[in-house]
């Protein structure tokens, strides 16, 4: 472990107290006269046992030398997020004087430790949902099994250890994980799933409780590894093994992340479980070494927007997108849906689903609004983060981006939106939009036929598979009405093609193939 020098705060106890006779005694001087009886947003929480001037103690990335012989209170400053995130120790002597050293994780004994002050609510109401979430789920099942057969997703949660791993890891991911297999139809064997001791029947969570491989109550164990860093090898391995160049991945992530290497964001870390960590440089290693069609990124962990730059990097040879709860800089929340779920990525597991469920603090069910905020059918990942991020009440950044740009409006849960024709080719009805390819695969000219309900300025692009503009087809305003424009594809390299309809903030995608 690193030994660092720490900044100490020397805090003579204001109050006229006696000698410090135990931890409890000490928490309640912390209580009065460092937080002055105002435990709002906050925990305090005491180590029941006496600890000797010079002795190291561990916390998640450092080795801290005990100041001053006495009792360790830990004050969490923001008991609603993520760690990492700001946290007062106070070494408190017998004769009640007290030394603060500020930090950004707990230590390494937080599991022993007890809480003597909280905000949040009494312990035994941080019981498992997962019945009450298999009770409310109903599947809105918005693909098709043919779509599901190029669909992938791989999520991970860590938890970092047994006190840390909270009940709201396990919600967002038993959530997403039924959104993926219930609504969109991706196959179990399609999911993996890496979390926190995996299927150790052990309690690995923080009230307690062992966590249920079975998030859909099908009887199957839905949970493929646990989440250490070989954990998380073997589920990369597996969606390696699984994924070819005509198809879809969903990375998803959440528990707790950091500024852990030591250097300024954006060089952070994701917790994995048993105190290990994946950083960013290798998850991009990771990407690096993937074909797929696209690939799409959500992350919920504090410090998650520093992985922004390094996932994109990862996938620039695919259409990609990445979106993300807080900034390379911040910490992520709970907030309002705590303690079941955290609220960004609640909201976006939402916009996926149709509704949410209820909470603690929320009564869930409608969203706030609707999500496909261009009436296609489809919640792309575009609307799902920007939906999230109007959403979110718990004060962060979220994070956004997508390469080739914009192509995050074309993706969904369910592969590429597109128009659905019938074998006769008649376009399903809409306003504005109905695109279509006159042939597919494509001839030496075929015909791109589009009508609109209004003047707009249209633009029809041809990108290939590694997201690169091959031809802009037209960019010019249009007056309202049906429309063709003539394709010449004869000079065209064999291969796949994703030719895209854009009309102000509606847009519509076709896979073409050219033989």
């Amino acid at each position: 472990m690193k030994l660092i020098p720490i900044c100490l705060v020397l805090i003579t106890a204001l109050s006229a107290a006696s000698a410090i006779n135990g931890p409890h005694q000490a928490a309640s001087l912390v209580f009065n006269d460092v937080l002055s009886g105002d435990i709002e947003g906050k925990s305090v929480l005491s180590l029941d046992l006496m600890l000797t001037a010079g002795e190291t103690v561990g916390t998640w990335h450092e080795d801290i030398i005990v100041p001053v012989t006495g009792y360790l209170i830990l004050i969490d400053d923001v008991a609603l997020a993520n760690w990492e995130h700001p946290c007062r120790w106070v070494f408190v002597t017998a004769n009640g004087e007290m030394e603060i050293i500020r930090l950004t994780t707990p230590p390494d004994a937080l599991q022993e430790m007890i809480v003597e002050y909280t905000c949040l609510p009494p312990s035994d109401d941080f019981k498992g949902q997962y019945e009450d979430f298999i009770a409310w789920f109903i599947p809105n099942v918005q693909s098709t099994t043919e779509n599901a057969e190029h669909m992938y997703a791989w999520i991970i949660s860590g938890g970092y250890n047994y006190a840390n791993n909270h009940i709201r890891y396990y919600g967002d991911v038993q959530f997403v994980y039924n959104v993926l297999h219930h609504d969109y139809l991706i196959p179990d064997d399609h999911i993996i799933v890496c979390f926190s001791d995996g299927l150790n029947p052990a309690p690995d969570q923080s009230g307690g409780l062992n966590s249920n491989p079975d998030f859909d109550a099908d009887g199957d164990y839905d949970i493929n590894y646990d989440a250490t860093y070989s954990g998380v090898i073997n589920g990369f391995n597996d969606i390696k093994a699984m994924l070819g160049p005509d198809d879809h991945l969903l990375l998803f992530t959440t528990d707790h992340g950091g500024s852990g290497k030591f250097d300024s964001p954006p060089e952070v870390i994701l917790n994995l479980w048993n105190t290990e960590y994946l950083d960013d440089d290798i998850l991009k290693a990771m990407l690096l070494d993937l074909t797929a069609y696209s690939i799409h990124t959500v992350m919920e962990q504090c410090y998650s927007g520093g992985f922004l730059l390094d996932v994109m990097t990862g996938t620039d040879a695919m259409p990609s997108s990445f979106t993300s709860a807080a900034n390379a800089y911040e910490y992520s929340w709970s907030g309002a849906t705590s303690p079941e779920y955290d609220e960004w990525v609640y909201y976006w597991t939402g916009a996926m689903h149709g509704t949410v469920p209820p909470t603690t603090n929320l009564p869930g069910g409608p969203l706030p609004g609707n999500p496909d905020m261009n009436s296609d059918g489809a919640v792309s990942f575009w609307e799902a983060a920007d939906r999230a991020l109007v959403w979110d009440t718990a004060g962060e950044h979220p994070q956004w981006d997508d390469d080739p740009d914009s192509c995050g409006e074309e993706y969904y849960l369910g592969g590429i939106i597109t128009v659905e024709i019938e074998d006769s080719r008649t376009p399903v009805i809409r306003d504005t939009g109905n695109f279509i390819l006159s042939s597919n695969p494509l001839l030496s000219v075929s015909t791109l036929i589009f009508n609109i309900n209004s003047p707009r300025e249209v633009k029809i692009t041809v990108y290939d598979m590694a997201g690169h503009l091959v031809e802009t087809l037209l960019n010019e305003d249009l007056a309202a009405g049906d429309h063709s424009l003539v394709w010449n594809t004869e000079l065209l390299a064999s291969g796949v093609y994703l030719v895209r309809f854009r009309a102000d903030d509606l847009v519509e995608s076709i896979r073409a193939v050219k033989n």
